[in-house]
């Protein structure tokens, strides 16, 4: 591979799936951006002349409307594709009780007919099958029961948009377009997953042995019957994984009843219940396809946070269908996402633009408009839990947690497992519990899918504790953040499932400063003086903290960085860009390393690169220690090749072997040509310093990046550095021959790229350097299902109106700890979001489940409330970013976890300013109202 060139025909070949060459294409930045240069146009002063960057390296072209998000662009913007455009439009069911019994399709508007229609019947005599991971039914067949609410059952496809609109328009709302038959009962399956974790310290307390937990005795699963899940019964102390864990889960049980008995414990018992949620991104999905059949290559642009996941499982499907032999290439461009919250991560959508577009006569495009995307777009998960939670009353100390959460996967199984998983494992939040019997089990429902959503199960679970705290506070008399203080969890302590976490906590920090604010200090005397001021309303104040885990206990980041002989720094990197600045920040972490930010940054440009030569095997979550072992033998391979852009990954997962990348870059490329130009056989790195774009050391000359860059490629030394990195709770590491010294570095993968030397000015092409030995984490670090903790904490003031219910924000102050933040702005930009987020979930957003919700295709923003400018104080917002208590803190991944503590804490502030106590969220107006006024109909 010769490098990432902005060159619009240039793309890169990734692997080849069951005989399908699968290629990355240059990302859509670049096609956007294309010809730039030949207009002879300045680079734009992005970096500004601060510590912090002027504006965002994308800025500009969000702003001016530049073609960089896949949904912009059509077949006229695509270099070497067909100019004529194409349009396809997916058919529905928006009824579950009986069968589908075809289609009408004398409703078809005279002169507008599709030129195909696919059906099931259609993907069956060409032998196409879903990816396992969405399922079966890709279309549903006539005679079939609809699994769930929006079920597709044809995809439509036209040969001018006038026809695709005028269809359209006659079909998407026509109660009498899709014909039903006989009442059947309701489609059925065993639940997606089931979890349990439980957890009983030993005798050294939080930090010693556990006498069971699932990090050091395993995890173990229930049989289904009747579609419920049915636990182990035996209990045995001494016997197997389960027969243990039964065991000690009753043993919780048992003393929870006895101390509570005996006066001891005061139990916290209740329900709660959150709704089903849009993401509403700004970008709806689309896709754009071409099937070249001269070329046999299926060409797609995507709006999708996992490309390199859809381009292998895409290929496999095509591989395994009746086009095998016709299709052998598949070029998938990735456009920036506007707008995902995990829910263009694994989205169903571009299968159905990828199938589409092989029965196209042209490029196809397939957009969902907003009914659409409500209709058929991924959904947060709602929790019905049910809690219990067992405090000391003398020492107000936290003794027990028993959750029970029943979790609604929707029409396919999607990431419910995970999202189950991983509500259950963030229950505790910031609290240490000595004991905890957690159940969470996903199940199927004929609700629209529920998927990958920010907060991924932890804004239900979390929100529920600080209720409960919240309550317990108050039933024993205690200032809520005191009893938080008291159960605070420290540095080193063990979690739920007896892991340490790998990052310090600072929440008695958090939680005494919030104790300081005169919000919180003056609280009583701020609610009399609004209250007597104000009759018609009520005044309340509310507090709640969390801590979010990131990561997915499988990450794989891949970077690579380079300069050419003008010093100008290239990055590159596997991650999306989706709105967080991941693509300015990325670009910043190189000015300390390098001396100067990058002056390219391309995002979604390589998820493997063909340089590394590396390959994966069985699934990282459910490979044995005995198969890793055996495969880490083989120095090209790797758990996973690629990861998708969710779980808050970048801030800290990719910035890690960026910055590895950059590490060596500077060691075995920039401090060669430093000692060779000051003519010194040595160089100690400690004595070397950037200062102005120059490196630096005492008695010497200083040397501008673009003296050291142009001496690394005329004595043909690293130019570039090609990295790749696995996380699984902890990083692998190997050992690598470098110039004849044996080096450690935390990644897996390792390619260089050298100068060409005095006599050609061009760099070498990336060259693998296959490591010597390598150390991954053991395979069993996946039960401690989370180790990075990010917390966030909210403090506010409410006003209630007596009358209406309606909520005023009256004054928020939010606390973030995230480690040593990149570009301050891009995190505070996070908190504005995430609090707009937790505003919505809480107070307004909601979509009914089964027949009246979003799967009847009749929703959209006129009927979808989500928070608006007026709603989330923006002018009353403060924040506080914890400073990093060292030059050496760790970048922390928290675009989700800003989200979470408004939602609890706006329950609170509502119930000291009403009286009334909510479990579910929302709690709208309307629910306040009835609540307030119960003898008004």
């Amino acid at each position: 591979m010769k490098g990432f060139r902005p060159d619009r025909r240039n793309f890169i070949k990734l692997c080849t799936v069951a005989g399908i060459a699968v290629f990355a294409a240059p990302s859509l930045w670049q096609l956007g951006r294309a010809g730039q240069a030949d207009k002879g146009a300045k680079p734009l002063h992005w970096r500004g002349d601060g510590a912090d960057p002027a504006f965002r390296t994308d800025g500009v072209a969000k702003v001016t409307g530049e073609k960089i998000f896949g949904r912009d662009f059509r077949s006229a913007d695509m270099p070497g594709w067909l100019k004529q455009q194409h349009y396809a439009f997916i058919l529905r069911c928006n009824r579950v009780e009986r069968q589908f019994a075809g289609v009408d399709w004398s409703q078809l508007p005279e002169g507008a007919e599709p030129y195909e229609r696919i059906t099931a019947q259609t993907l069956a005599d060409n032998k196409f099958a879903l990816p396992p991971f969405y399922g079966e039914a890709m279309l549903l067949a006539e005679g079939e029961t609809p699994h769930y609410y929006g079920h597709a059952v044809a995809i439509l496809l036209f040969d001018s948009f006038e026809k695709y609109a005028t269809t359209k328009q006659a079909l998407q709302f026509n109660e009498s377009v899709i014909r039903y038959g006989e009442e059947t009962p309701p489609y059925r399956r065993d639940p997606y997953a089931s979890w349990r974790i439980i957890r009983v310290e030993g005798e050294g307390g939080p930090t010693g042995e556990d006498l069971y937990s699932p990090l050091q005795d395993g995890i173990f699963f229930p049989q289904y019957r009747d579609r419920k899940a049915e636990w182990p019964s035996h209990a045995d102390q001494a016997g197997s994984v389960s027969e243990r864990g039964i065991y000690y889960a009753q043993e919780i049980r048992h003393r929870m009843e006895r101390e509570a008995a005996a006066g001891n414990w005061h139990l916290v018992e209740g329900d709660y219940n959150t709704q089903i949620v849009e993401p509403m991104m700004m970008e709806p999905e689309a896709s754009n396809g071409w099937f070249d059949s001269d070329s046999k290559t299926l060409h797609l642009v995507l709006t999708s946070q996992s490309p390199q996941d859809f381009r292998e499982m895409a290929a496999q499907m095509i591989a395994e269908s009746g086009f095998a032999g016709r299709v052998e290439n598949l070029v998938v461009h990735s456009g920036f996402v506007g707008g995902g919250f995990g829910a263009k991560d694994h989205s169903i959508f571009p299968y159905y633009g990828a199938v589409a577009a092989l029965f196209a006569r042209a490029p196809l495009r397939l957009a969902n408009n907003r009914f659409e995307q409500f209709q058929a777009g991924l959904k947060r998960h709602p929790f019905r839990m049910h809690n219990t939670l067992a405090v000391d009353k003398k020492t107000g100390k936290f003794q027990a947690l028993l959750a029970e959460m029943q979790v609604d996967g929707g029409g396919r199984q999607n990431f419910s497992p995970s999202v189950s998983m991983v509500g259950a494992s963030a229950i505790q939040s910031i609290y240490y519990l000595p004991r905890n019997d957690i159940i969470s089990i996903a199940h199927q429902s004929m609700n629209v899918d529920a998927g990958s959503m920010r907060g991924y199960g932890t804004l239900q679970t979390m929100n529920a504790m600080e209720m409960m705290v919240n309550r317990a506070a108050g039933e024993l008399d205690l200032d809520p953040i005191e009893l938080r203080l008291r159960n605070a969890f420290e540095t080193g302590w063990r979690n739920t499932q007896g892991a340490v976490p790998r990052v310090g906590v600072r929440y008695r920090e958090m939680l005494e400063r919030a104790r300081r604010h005169p919000i919180w200090r003056e609280r009583a005397e701020r609610k009399r003086i609004f209250e007597e001021e104000n009759p018609d309303y009520f005044f309340g104040t509310g507090y709640a903290i969390a801590t979010k885990d990131y990561g997915t206990g499988a990450a794989a980041p891949s970077s690579a960085v380079q300069f050419d002989p003008e010093g100008r720094l290239s990055l590159a990197i596997g991650f999306m860009e989706m709105g967080t600045g991941t693509q300015t920040s990325q670009a910043m972490l190189l000015e300390d390393i390098l001396g100067v930010p990058a002056a390219d940054c391309h995002v979604a440009e390589i998820e493997a690169w063909e340089a590394l030569q590396q390959f994966q095997t069985e699934s990282p979550y459910t490979m044995s220690q005995e198969h890793q072992d055996r495969m880490a033998a083989d120095p090209l391979w790797t758990p996973v090749v690629a990861m998708a852009s969710s779980a808050s990954m970048s801030a800290y997962f990719q910035s890690h072997v960026t910055l590895q990348a950059a590490r060596i870059l500077f060691r075995q490329g920039l401090v060669p040509a430093a000692r060779k130009l000051w003519q010194l056989e040595r160089v100690d790195l400690s004595e070397l310093q950037w200062r102005n774009g120059a490196l630096e050391m005492a008695g010497q000359p200083s040397l501008p990046l673009a003296r050291l860059a142009a001496e690394a490629h005329r004595s043909g030394l690293v130019t570039g550095v090609m990295a790749h990195g696995f996380n699984r709770w902890d990083w692998a590491e190997a050992d690598f021959n470098l110039n004849g010294e044996r080096q450690t570095w935390v990644i897996d993968g390792l390619a260089l790229r050298r100068g060409g030397g005095a006599e050609r000015p061009v760099a070498d092409e990336y060259r693998v350097l296959k490591r010597s030995a390598v150390r991954y984490p053991p395979t069993d670090l996946n039960n401690a299902m989370v180790t990075y903790y990010a917390p966030c904490a909210a403090l506010v003031e409410v006003v209630v109106h007596k009358g209406t219910g309606a909520v005023e924000i009256h004054d928020l102050q939010n606390y973030l700890e995230c480690g040593r933040p990149i570009v301050r702005q891009l995190v505070e930009g996070q908190i504005e979001g995430g609090v707009a987020m937790g505003i919505g979930h809480a107070l307004y957003e909601i979509l009914p489940p089964l027949a009246g919700g979003a799967g009847n295709g009749t929703w959209n923003l006129n009927r979808y409330q989500v928070a608006l400018a007026k709603d989330v104080c923006v002018w009353k917002q403060r924040h506080e970013i914890l400073a990093p208590e060292s030059d050496q803190d760790p970048h922390k991944g928290i675009a989700e976890v800003v989200m979470v503590p408004i939602v609890a804490a706006l329950a609170e502030a509502i119930f000291r300013a009403t009286g009334k106590r909510f479990n579910d969220t929302p709690i709208t107006p309307e629910v306040l109202r009835r609540a307030l006024n119960p003898q008004v109909l």
